[in-house]
């Protein structure tokens, strides 16, 4: 299942994937912005603000009575991070229009109904001051609480460390302090720019997508569209840095960085692909064969690759007496895959693996939406039958020639606290 592209606007663009499959019509609308740290966080508020409440619903329960007369519809709203960029995401769902009564009027209100809760919060010139306060508080309350989960925190501050002088280094939420710093008029002034002037994709997965899209036409007018967004930051690697933090764990996490300079564009960015999944995206992988199963030095090890910055992270945990000798196997696996020390068996069981990931993406509406994030970012848009002819197509020589380009740049270890309380950090 592929979509049509069309343009809606200045800055506006409008995927239409036709299809009964599903028995429900989804709509998805991605805005992006360029990470800064404060328009970061202004942006994360915006989903909170969003969700409680809109000028023709001015609460929570307003939203979800009229929701509930649209057949339980469902809307969400969040922030994602691709690359550089900071994108907020509006999901909306209903029932297939066609097999409702009276379901060319239901479209229209749903589609309505989306757009009044994405594009019109609830408020006269600034959001509503009690929302905004309260959400505020829920913010700042999910910052400070990504603590506890020690290998989501570990992989936050190795990245803020990593790439401390380059925007892919903000957090997708931003961060406490400048949150609590936040104005309620100057979030609502910057919510105004991303959505009248900053690049919109809207996709649009269903059956009578035509009509979906004519409405659609009408419901988003006005723009300008005039902001223009950066590539992201290419960084020189020089020596290896090392990093370690204390907290009151039981067991460490580790996670080591790596600077790929192969981003998706890039010709060889499958080969670096099907390289990271014989690294250590799968269970036949080397990192959880050799350092998990026959080492038994670590509960849990993967590695994932960031493609539109072109970074590929390693994260175990570990028993923190045992840091070395992990490090040293982890880096005698990356090195065998550059050598070529790579099985038949271990490139088409991963090339398989990979495949059939993708192609179960034609099994929901939203995971055929969202494969085509890091797509709209880059302005290429691949079908799910042109990414499996290219991993298909990935050879030993492929994959060596990519992880060839793997430079180490950061070590970070989160560890036990030597004394119960104790919390620092060296470098």
């Amino acid at each position: 299942m592929d979509f049509t592209q069309h343009e809606l606007g200045p800055g506006v663009r409008l995927y239409l994937c036709e299809t009964g499959k599903f028995k429900t019509l989804t709509c998805k609308a991605f805005v992006q912005q360029d990470l800064k740290p404060r328009t970061a966080a202004a942006a994360a508020l915006v989903p909170l603000l969003l969700r409680r409440g809109a000028q023709r619903f001015p609460t929570t329960r307003d939203i979800a009575r009229e929701l509930e007369e649209l057949y339980a519809a469902d809307f969400s709203a969040d922030v994602l991070k691709i690359g550089e960029r900071q994108i907020l995401e509006f999901y909306f769902q209903m029932i297939d229009p066609a097999l409702l009564p009276e379901g060319e009027k239901l479209l229209r209100r749903g589609l309505e109904t989306f757009w009044e809760i994405s594009s019109r919060p609830y408020g006269s010139g600034r959001f509503h001051e009690p929302y905004f306060e309260q959400e505020k508080h829920t913010l700042i309350q999910e910052l400070e609480g990504l603590v506890n989960e020690k290998h989501s925190y570990a992989l936050v501050r190795c990245t803020a460390l990593m790439c401390s002088e380059e925007p892919f280094g903000i957090y997708k939420y931003g961060d406490v302090d400048t949150v609590r710093s936040l104005e309620n008029q100057e979030v609502y002034d910057h919510y105004q720019q991303l959505v009248n002037s900053y690049p919109l994709d809207v996709f649009v997965v269903g059956s009578g997508t035509e009509q979906a899209a004519e409405v659609l036409a009408e419901l988003i007018k006005g723009r300008d569209g005039r902001n223009a967004l950066h590539s992201p930051q290419q960084v020189e690697v020089g020596a290896p840095r090392c990093f370690e933090e204390f907290m009151d764990v039981q067991q460490a996490v580790l996670v080591m960085g790596y600077r790929t300079q192969i981003t998706y564009p890039d010709a060889n960015y499958y080969g670096l692909l099907v390289g990271n999944g014989i690294l250590g995206g799968f269970p036949h992988s080397k990192l959880f064969m050799n350092v998990r199963e026959r080492a038994s030095l670590a509960y849990s090890v993967s590695s994932s690759i960031e493609g539109s910055k072109g970074l590929l992270t390693i994260s175990a945990g570990i028993s923190a007496e045992q840091q070395e000798q992990a490090v040293e196997i982890i880096q005698e696996q990356v090195r065998s895959i550059q050598e070529g020390m790579i099985s038949r068996e271990e490139l088409e069981q991963t090339k398989s693996g990979m495949i059939s990931s993708m192609n179960s993406m034609n099994d929901s509406p939203a995971g055929l939406i969202n494969r085509n994030l890091i797509g709209i970012v880059h302005n290429q848009l691949r079908t799910i039958d042109e990414v499996v002819e290219s991993i298909s197509a990935v050879s030993l020589d492929d994959v060596v020639r990519a992880m060839q380009h793997l430079q180490h740049d950061t070590t970070y270890i989160l560890r036990p606290s030597p004394q119960k309380g104790a919390a620092n950090g060296s470098n």
